[in-house]
């Protein structure tokens, strides 16, 4: 319901809105169409800076897009994972 509302709402406004959200069941309500919209903030091992990376720059991201919804690729540690790999 909540996504839907959101929807509603930057229609009909035509505006841009900006969700953040740890929630998986969320997450998947948004839909595969959400995905290029995706930032992932992260932390940089090396010099603990806070990083945002675009999910699909992530690099085995369609790999992961194939086996998890997204919601099931933050509770299961698959970005996370990817993320360290990439670094």
């Amino acid at each position: 319901m909540l996504v839907r509302i959101l929807r509603e709402i930057g229609s009909k406004r035509k505006i841009d809105i900006l969700l953040t959200t740890h929630n998986p069941a969320l997450l998947d309500a948004l839909g595969p169409e959400i995905v290029p919209f995706v930032v992932v903030a992260h932390r940089d091992k090396e010099t603990g800076e806070t990083k945002l990376t675009l999910l699909e720059d992530i690099d085995n991201f369609s790999k992961l897009f194939a086996s998890y919804s997204l919601g099931d690729m933050t509770t299961k540690g698959a970005i996370e994972r990817s993320l360290s790999h990439n670094e």
